[in-house]
């Protein structure tokens, strides 16, 4: 305001005129009506251009309003597709599909919206090829590999699951969440080899979690060729698999097995290191794998070179106590088969006892008391699947029911005898 008074006070101030002469025309005005005048042209010409370059781009204005209105519409088709697909509607996703295909070309929710409409109407060709796309689109690959695993396993498609490990060697892909399919086809395949060479590349073995993933899928590799008598083979994946976990029950049953040690006082080192480290009843059936020739005196002689340290554990002397009932010696059996008991009642511990006392026939109340003690116990249970607890009397490398790897877990089976007395329906005074 005080720039525009300053300007009208100079012009009233200095009052004079302006001329213009233009090809013999000659023009004669003031300075405040020449600019006034300018000013207003400027403004006039302004408004026409703006007039006329509005009207040039109504059409293009009014189409890209109409796209982007569509795209709009698309977009919340897309998304109330997708909402669809959770709860099933597959009307609204064949609907709202149609819609949102109109606008939008190749986004990574429409693609999956499409193969959720493929899945609903049975369209299992195209659903694949669906799926093979998502394999080009970063954010839907980890779906995409998950989902063709899942396929390969219900079609038993070898070739395909081969490929697809190929494509999730990317390390954006995470394992854990493609790993509870994978080992599901290799335990209904026996595709262990496959999967050793996969996890080679995949997993780094300098973890715990790791190590016992690719130890596993190696056993199962030595036990898959065992079955098949393939014996060099199985040899060289449970070498493997004991490297990286050493002396693991399972384990150490097949290496027996497979007779690995080089000689029998090798494999009584081996043994007693192993019921040192990590003891467990199936040093009972190693001793069976490795000694089929031994008649029970031989094999208890040499059970008891392996069975040093742990007398804490009742069923050194349950294993002590049946190999001396079948060499029979009566009374030492006897006197073993009580101490386990006395650390832990089991059903085979009775039963022997129930055996010996039928066979020397001194003590028929005795007899039928063991008899009812045996018929009335439990079998031991040695594993329990961490996940849905169900328990087994072997280790499996998956869960049958709860479908979990790994999950099945060594649990103490050596209780003291007043906390499974409960269980077990034990009488015993007459017994000890």
């Amino acid at each position: 305001m005080t720039t525009i008074s300053s300007l009208a006070m100079w012009f009233s101030n200095s009052k004079g005129t302006v001329v213009i002469e233009w090809f013999g025309w000659q023009v004669t005005t003031s300075p405040s009506f020449l600019i006034i005048s300018v000013l207003l042209l400027f403004f006039f010409i302004y408004i026409m251009l703006s007039l006329i370059l509005s009207l040039y781009n109504f059409p293009k204005k009014t189409l890209l309003k109409m796209k982007k209105r569509k795209k709009n519409n698309a977009i919340t088709a897309l998304n109330e597709g997708i909402i669809a697909s959770f709860y099933g509607n597959k009307k609204e996703v064949f609907k709202n599909l149609n819609i949102a295909k109109k606008s939008l070309h190749d986004a990574p929710l429409l693609v999956l919206l499409e193969l959720q409409n493929s899945l609903y109407r049975g369209e299992q060709n195209n659903a694949f090829t669906l799926l093979t796309k998502m394999l080009d689109i970063k954010v839907l690959k980890p779906l995409a590999i998950k989902s063709l695993i899942a396929y390969s396993v219900k079609n038993k498609d070898r070739k395909l699951f081969n490929n697809i490990l190929n494509k999730s060697l990317d390390k954006r892909i995470d394992f854990s969440w493609i790993q509870k399919d994978i080992f599901k086809f290799c335990i209904q395949n026996n595709n262990w080899n496959d999967l050793s060479n996969y996890l080679e590349k995949k997993i780094a073995a300098s973890n715990k979690a790791n190590k016992e993933i690719l130890s596993i899928t190696y056993f199962q590799a030595a036990l898959g060729h065992y079955y098949l008598k393939e014996t060099n083979n199985a040899k060289s994946f449970l070498k493997r698999a004991i490297k990286l976990n050493n002396f693991f029950p399972p384990f150490m049953e097949l290496y027996c097995k497979l007779n690995l040690a080089k000689n029998q006082n090798q494999l009584i080192k081996i043994l007693r290191r192993y019921w040192c480290a990590k003891p467990n009843p199936n040093i009972e059936q190693c001793l069976e794998n490795s000694f089929t020739d031994k008649d029970a005196l031989s094999k208890l002689k040499i059970i008891s070179k392996i069975l040093v340290k742990n007398d804490h554990l009742y069923y050194k002397y349950l294993i002590l106590g049946k190999l001396k009932y079948k060499a029979k010696i009566w009374g030492s059996s006897k006197r073993d088969l009580k101490r386990s008991i006395s650390l832990k009642p089991s059903k085979e511990a009775y039963y022997f006892l129930y055996k010996i006392e039928k066979k020397l026939k001194k003590n028929e109340s005795l007899t039928l008391e063991l008899k009812s003690l045996y018929e009335k116990s439990t079998n031991d249970i040695y594993w329990k699947c961490t996940i849905c607890n169900l328990s087994y009397k072997n280790w499996y490398s998956f869960c049958n029911s709860c479908d979990s790897f790994n999950s099945i877990q060594n649990i103490n089976t050596n209780e003291n005898y007043k906390e499974n007395r409960k269980y077990q329906l034990i009488n015993s005074g007459s017994i000890l």
